[in-house]
């Protein structure tokens, strides 16, 4: 189904919906900004939806890797950059829980 873009007749605010072409002239929404009147918005682009999808989706994955990189080119969850001013109190702990001996 071709996706509809709707206009506030106040405000000119705009919103997307899916529908049927039959259906998308009979539908009103109410603006959510000042609840005025949206009704269809004449089309101004046609995007092939395929490659246009893809498109937008390899664009915004790259706009949240850009986002979220820190100087190792890690994403933002990365402790390359952590250094440990203390040892780790609960190391013997850890390390006998997985059956290693502090001996070895």
């Amino acid at each position: 189904m071709p996706i509809y873009t709707f206009r506030c007749e106040h405000c000119n605010t705009t919103r997307e919906a899916i529908s049927s072409f039959a259906t998308a002239n009979e539908l009103v929404f109410i603006c959510v900004a000042c609840g005025g009147d949206m009704t269809r918005a004449s089309v101004t682009s046609v995007n092939i939806i395929g490659p246009a999808i893809i498109a937008r989706k390899v664009e915004k994955q790259q706009e949240e890797r850009a986002y979220f990189a820190k100087a190792c080119g890690h994403n933002y969850a990365c402790r390359c950059g952590v250094k440990f001013s203390k040892p780790n109190p609960f190391k013997q702990r850890i390390r006998a829980a997985h059956g290693f001996n502090d001996e070895e």
